[in-house]
């Protein structure tokens, strides 16, 4: 019998961590660890030594880890690994590879805050939970996000707002070169995630892209008509070079998706033109080109926004002139959902306040954590009408933009909402969230909701689904019955804009509007520079078709009437 020392330490050294993590007893756990930390040492061969018995007369090698080693040699799992991992959620794991975090740590994690995965540890961070969290505190939670972030580079896919970030650089580095450039691709219909940053360059020498992309792309090279490469955080990039007479009708194809140019290139070959990489043709004259706008004018089309292009209907509405006019960021006016350090943002309501007069607003909603949220510092009565006093004082000093008295009401498993007694009077909205007992069935959570939804109190449905985007998948629930209550109850339902969960998405969203239900487009700011996160949220938007009029603090008022 073969029993490589390697593994068979490793496996006693997982025994031991799971046991840890589930707080198991203390002698079992040394005995396990000391057993591994013995293995690891020995010398001999240790298969030889388990089949004949003589790994008991191993000090600090018993009965038990003598029983798991014979089951290792075997080939089998030990039924007490089985068993282990069977009652620990998969995603944990994943924090043991993050520096700092060992069992005791990722104990109190799961514990405390409810945290099963590496997705839910980052939001986590981000709305300032691990600060006053045992064992943690500022410059822990920063090590965390830090580590994070540098294990995300690693992954094939990225938010849209990290991809973002890796696309702007190589912009400025083509713009300042002299080359027109725009970024093509998922990213530009906006897409949630995408698995590469896609560039379009006015230039037919790749040398030159080559030059002005290398401080920032690393083994890059020359393929075909494009520069491909990795960004210095780790993402793939593909730089498109094009003819500038041919500008437009790359950056058309670049973009994407297969169906929209499908549809473009048919309605171009039924009057006898031909569209294609290289523009819009009518036999060897090329009629367009330079620019999209102008391949859609040929085709007796409007300019169809990018993120519009994975409605396979579109074609369709735009050449009946049924194109609604899309929301942007300048229609919005303020935003409801917004935490102070009151519960756990990291400004104060003044600061929070500030920012949004910064970015022109004329209102600003204040939604802090309700109690059940007590990792997040949920407000009791009396703290919650304390912020009121203060949101008073600061209406009447500050015309020019209204704080909106708010709370973010957990939705309990019940679903009732965790507001404080006598505290529904004063409040001028509720956003209603579900922030626990994400597991729940089919048919409990769709139960939790509509009850939620039903509740006087309810103004907005928040981050409706519970996702966190390559983290935590939806909660299961009957979406479609939730949508038709709210439309009914004059509930709004909320874009998260929070590029962590864009939630409500865009599939969903189309269908809240064909319901008639009204968006609230709100970034859930835990710090001043979150409020800017509004712009994912209207992206959301923009895909499902929404319009001003669609949303809250845009072409409607702030609060929906019910």
């Amino acid at each position: 019998m073969t029993l490589d020392r390697k593994t068979a330490a490793r496996i006693l050294r997982r025994i031991a961590t799971l046991m840890e993590l589930h707080g198991d007893n203390p002698h079992r756990i040394r005995s396990f660890a000391n057993a591994s930390r013995t293995i690891e040492r020995l010398e001999g061969d240790l298969g030889e030594m388990v089949a004949s018995g003589r790994i008991l007369e191993v000090r600090g090698i018993g009965k038990g880890t003598a029983a798991v080693l014979a089951e290792i040699a075997a080939g089998s799992t030990p039924p007490v690994l089985a068993e282990l991992e069977a009652r620990t959620p998969p995603g944990l794991l994943e924090l043991f590879e993050l520096p700092g975090l060992g069992p005791k740590r990722i104990r109190t994690l799961w514990r405390e805050l409810g945290i099963t995965s590496l997705g839910e540890l980052e939001y986590a961070c981000l709305e300032n939970r691990l600060i006053d969290l045992p064992g943690f505190g500022p410059r822990m939670q920063d090590r965390i996000i830090e580590a994070i972030a540098f294990r995300r580079r690693s992954q094939a896919r990225r938010r849209i707002d990290e991809a973002w970030a890796s696309a702007v650089p190589l912009l400025a580095a083509l713009g300042a070169a002299g080359r027109r450039a725009n970024v093509a691709g998922g990213l530009r219909r906006g897409c949630e995630t995408v698995d590469a940053v896609e560039i379009v360059v006015s230039c037919d020498d790749p040398g030159v892209v080559l030059t002005a992309l290398a401080p920032h792309v690393t083994g890059a090279r020359a393929d075909g008509g494009s520069v491909a490469g990795t960004t210095t955080d780790g993402l793939p990039v593909r730089v498109h070079t094009a003819d500038p007479r041919a500008f437009g009708a790359t950056l058309l194809y670049r973009t994407g998706n297969g169906e929209h140019l499908e549809a473009l290139e048919r309605r171009a070959a039924d009057g006898g033109l031909e569209l294609g990489p290289d523009g819009l043709f009518s036999g060897s004259d090329r009629i367009a080109g330079a620019d999209e706008e102008g391949v859609y004018e040929a085709l007796e089309l409007p300019w169809i926004p990018p993120e519009l292009r994975d409605d396979p209907g579109t074609v369709e509405r735009a050449s009946a002139g049924t194109l609604p006019r899309l929301v942007t960021v300048e229609d919005l006016h303020g935003a409801l959902h917004n935490h102070t350090r009151d519960s756990d943002g990291a400004a104060t309501l003044e600061e929070m306040a500030d920012a949004a007069r910064g970015l022109g607003w004329a209102f600003l909603g204040i939604a802090d954590h309700s109690p059940a949220a007590h990792y997040a510092n949920g407000l009791d009565a009396d703290r919650l009408r304390a912020q009121w006093a203060a949101i008073d004082r600061w209406n009447a000093e500050h015309p020019d933009l209204r704080l909106i008295r708010g709370l973010e009401a957990d939705i309990l498993p019940d679903g009732a909402l965790d507001i404080p007694p006598g505290c529904e009077e004063g409040l001028e909205y509720v956003v209603a969230s579900v922030h626990s007992s994400f597991r729940m069935s089919r048919d409990a959570m769709t139960a939790r909701l509509l009850a939620a939804v039903e509740h006087p109190s309810t103004t907005i449905l928040g981050h409706p689904t519970g996702r966190l985007l390559l983290a935590r998948p939806p909660y299961e629930a009957d979406l479609e019955a939730v949508l038709t209550a709210c439309a009914e109850r004059g509930v709004a339902v909320e874009i998260n804009a929070n590029p962590h969960r864009l939630d409500l998405d865009w599939r969903w969203t189309r269908r809240a509007l064909e319901l008639g239900i009204p968006l609230a487009i709100d970034p859930d700011a835990h710090a001043t520079d979150g409020l800017e996160d509004v712009r994912w949220g209207v992206t959301v938007a923009r895909k499902a078709g929404a319009r001003p009029e669609d949303v809250l603090g845009a072409g409607r008022p702030p609060l929906p009437s019910r």
